[in-house]
């Protein structure tokens, strides 16, 4: 699976956002939880980020400590700024259907 197979689909695209932005030690049940998938689902996604070297991870106790590498970092922000254009170009398509209508 390539890099565009796997951020063409909004979880992953979640997931990653979700690593990016938190302020704590983040795992994989937290994001679960924070994505709204199951477990199991962000478990096998963030594996796949792992053997990308998108994310790494560390042991904390029992925990999977979960952070984004260099690369990692690259991704989450062209995605960012992607996610941000097309929430933007959907507000101006509301506004322009008022328009229309």
């Amino acid at each position: 699976m390539n890099s565009d197979s796997l951020f063409l689909k909004e979880k992953p695209v979640k997931i990653i956002l979700s690593i990016r932005n938190s302020r704590k030690d983040i795992y994989a049940s937290k994001i679960a939880k924070k994505v709204d998938t199951t477990y199991a689902h962000a478990v096998k996604t963030l594996h796949r980020m792992e053997e990308k070297d998108l994310i790494e991870s560390k042991k904390k106790g029992r925990k999977k400590i979960l952070d984004l590498t260099n690369k990692g970092e690259k991704h989450a922000d062209i995605l960012k700024e992607t996610h941000d254009i097309l929430h933007n170009q959907d507000k101006s398509h509301k506004g322009i259907s008022k328009v229309i209508e």
